[in-house]
């Protein structure tokens, strides 16, 4: 399954993704500067530049290329 793992800055940041890279192959990471915990109400313009892409990416296999 794709997983979209977003982090603030000021929050998470790259934690979130690193502590799924194990259990989600297909695990997309992403940190939004600027923000804090709630990256959707913090950064409402940014938050749609990770999400849409991902939602719209072509399915690909498991495993790292």
């Amino acid at each position: 399954m794709p997983v979209l793992a977003v982090g603030g800055e000021h929050s998470t940041g790259a934690r979130l993704a690193d502590s799924l890279n194990t259990v989600a192959p297909r695990l997309t990471g992403a940190v939004i500067a600027g923000s804090g915990h709630f990256v959707p109400d913090e950064r409402p313009n940014a938050f749609p530049d990770e999400l849409l892409p991902f939602l719209s990416a072509p399915l690909r296999r498991a495993g790292r290329v």
